[in-house]
Parts: structure tokens; C-alpha cells; sequence
């Protein structure tokens, strides 16, 4: 007997004329829902962030639970163009924060004299995609106009309930090379925020590390590493406190192997134990500790059937209830989809806010009740 009901789907925000993607949600302290996505305009093949130039980070507001979803608007103002996977929270004294990565983005003209002055350059080429690999005689054969720069990652702070961001971090990652997380900061139990997020590197993610504010963002301490660059090299790495001092981390594996990997740091995030392969097949995972202490996995599945699906732990992540899986949406057309975040909006009643293709191939931002047994 199913330990779950799925409820309606309902569409967060979708554009004909646009390619929108890769949201986060938060369950603000009045009520209020607040997604977090990517957009830029549609193309054929379509392309995702760290391709096109013209993605930016829009933010949309549901005063319902989910029901209705007011016209989004960009964040944290228009000028921030060329950005990747937006992260929203609210902290417990009300801030809220939003984070997102930055690339920068440059004719090839001028590309070519900054990677010259010694900046970290990519371009794309037919044979290898988005890379740093490349000789001189390769800038003739770049696939676009434009060429790839990094500009950092960033935590924007607003302290009226997100409606605008009076305060701006670019987030210090030495000694590794920027970052990008594919959800937002978390808050501990002891104030301190985290932030786990992956080197930003071409032709693949690099090494997953972590930082703490102790300030709400407005400062960071030094990253500590979560996993290497060694094979398997993994990424997208978020986090739940599991227990006291107990940080529990899921992170995709690159090798495209289909399952999940996990690792824990039993002394509140300064070391950690090597990753190991779960039983979750699906990337990227969000984790989510509900309010009767069971932990939430949510995730996509980009094989057939393609959809969004969760499982439950009952041991902080060491195992996982999968004959109980929640199979959330198994009709999606293809494997265009994912990157999932959770809410719990009453103990056992949750929202899976995804992005997925609908019928008439446009790809939006959507999202699914699922009511827990009791």
C-alpha cells in the first residue's frame, strides 16, 4: 500500500518564447511561496546556462500555496545577465538571500586579448564542447560569436521579503576556482550558514567544497573540500544537518552512472568521509529534513520513464526506503527536465517544484503536490 498521494501539477511560470529552467523554492515566514529560476530566450537546439549568454535569474511569488503564481521579475535586477542556477532562502530572522553563479561572456575579439592577459577563457568547438583545451588556431572553429569567462558567485541579501537586494557578496572560494550550487544556502542549527557548491571548470565540474557565514552572508570563512577531482568526479553537492553537528551531503555523479553518491561530516562540515554510491538513481538530489525528522531525497529521472521521484530515510541517509519510492511524475516526454526542490508546507503536505517539457515542447517550471501518510 502506497504510503503517499500525488496531487496536481501546476505550472510556476512558462513562456513560449522562452527556455526556463532550474528552479529553487522557499517557504517564506508569512506564507508566501518563492521560486527562484533561470531564463533566456527559446532556441533550437536548445542550449543551457553555461552556453547562453542571456539567462537570468527570475524570481515569482504565490500568495495561494502554489495555486496562482504572480508575473515573475528579474533578480536581482535586469543587469544581472549570464547567470546559472539560482538559490533561494529565508533565514530565521526574515533576510532573504538569494545566489547564484555568474559567467562572463565576451565578443570573440575581445575574449581572445583577455585569455592572452592571462584570464580563464572557454569556447565551444564541435569536437569538445565548452573548453580551456584549446590552441590558437581553434578560435576560428568556436561554434558561436561569443566566448565563456568566469565572473564568481555571489549571495544577494534583501531584508523586505525579497523584493529587492540591498546588499551584494562576491563569495571568496580561494584557492579553488569559483563555484556554482544547484540550490541556495541552508541555515544550522548554531545561526551559521552553508553553502555547498562545485568548481565552475570545462569540460567538467571540478572539486565540491563547502563555506559557512557566520553573518548572513555578509562574509565567508574559508571553503572546506567535501569531494576531490579524482575519478569518479562528482558534483552538485547539497546538504542537510541530519543532527547535531552531523551534515549529511548528496552529489551527483558526472560519469553520467545514473545514482547518487553520498558522504557525512560528523563535526559540522570540517572534514568528511570519502563519497559512496546510494541506491538513488536520479540527479541532481535535493535534500529536505521534514518536520518528524525523516530526511527527503527529491530528484529526476532522465531515463525512461523520464519524470521527478523522492524517497524517504529514516537513519539520516544511511538508507533509504525505496520500495516505497514516490513517483511524483513518470510522463514527461524526455530527459530535459530535473533539478528539483522540496517545500514542506504542513507536516506530511509537500510541494516538488521541478522543470520539465510539456507536450507542445516548450520547457517551464512546474510543480507537484505530494501528501505523505500520517
Amino acid at each position: 500500500m502506497a504510503d503517499h498521494t500525488i496531487g496536481d501539477t501546476v505550472i510556476i511560470h512558462k513562456d513560449d518564447f522562452a527556455y526556463i529552467s532550474h528552479p529553487s523554492i522557499a517557504l517564506l515566514e508569512n506564507g508566501e511561496w518563492l521560486a527562484a529560476f533561470n531564463h533566456s530566450r527559446r532556441r533550437e537546439p536548445k542550449m543551457h546556462p553555461p552556453g547562453d549568454p542571456l539567462f537570468r535569474s527570475l524570481l515569482a511569488r504565490s500568495s495561494d500555496r502554489g495555486a496562482t503564481w504572480e508575473a515573475p521579475y528579474f533578480a536581482p535586477d535586469f543587469d544581472w545577465s549570464g547567470t546559472e542556477c539560482p538559490g533561494i532562502a529565508q533565514l530565521r530572522d526574515g533576510a532573504v538571500v538569494l545566489t547564484q553563479f555568474r559567467f562572463g561572456w565576451y565578443p570573440l575579439a575581445l575574449a581572445r586579448k583577455r585569455r592572452a592577459a592571462g584570464e580563464h577563457i572557454s569556447i565551444s568547438l564541435p569536437d569538445k564542447g565548452w573548453t580551456e583545451a584549446f590552441v590558437e588556431e581553434d578560435w576560428d572553429r568556436s561554434q558561436y560569436t561569443w566566448a565563456r569567462g568566469y565572473h564568481g558567485f555571489y549571495a544577494h541579501l534583501s531584508n523586505d521579503g525579497r523584493r529587492s537586494f540591498e546588499h551584494t557578496v562576491k563569495i571568496d572560494s580561494g584557492p579553488y576556482r569559483d563555484g556554482y550550487s544547484r540550490t541556495g544556502v541552508i541555515e544550522l542549527a548554531d545561526g551559521r550558514l552553508a553553502y555547498a557548491v562545485t568548481e565552475h571548470h570545462p569540460p567538467t565540474s571540478l572539486n565540491s567544497y563547502i563555506l559557512f557565514s557566520a553573518d548572513s552572508g555578509r562574509s565567508w570563512d574559508p571553503p572546506v573540500l567535501i569531494a576531490a577531482t579524482e575519478e569518479p568526479i562528482f558534483g552538485e553537492p547539497d546538504i542537510a544537518e541530519v543532527a547535531p553537528d552531523e551534515l549529511f551531503c548528496i552529489l551527483r555523479d558526472s560519469r553520467q552512472t545514473g545514482y547518487l553518491h553520498s558522504c557525512r561530516s560528523l563535526d559540522g562540515g570540517r572534514s568528511w568521509s570519502e563519497p559512496e554510491v546510494t541506491d538513488l538513481f536520479g540527479h541532481p538530489g535535493h535534500l529536505l529534513v521534514l518536520a518528524d525528522g525523516r530526511l527527503l531525497c527529491t530528484y529526476g529521472r532522465r531515463q525512461e520513464p523520464f519524470g521527478i521521484r523522492a524517497c524517504l530515510s529514516e537513519d539520516g541517509g544511511r538508507s533509504w526506503q525505496l520500495e516505497a519510492e514516490i513517483v511524483a511524475r513518470d510522463d514527461l516526454p524526455n530527459g530535459d527536465l530535473g533539478y528539483p526542490t522540496t517545500i514542506e508546507y504542513e507536516p506530511g503536505r509537500l510541494f516538488l517544484c521541478y522543470y520539465g517539457q510539456e507536450p507542445d515542447g516548450v520547457t517551464c517550471v512546474q510543480g507537484t503536490y505530494v501528501d505523505l501518510a500520517t
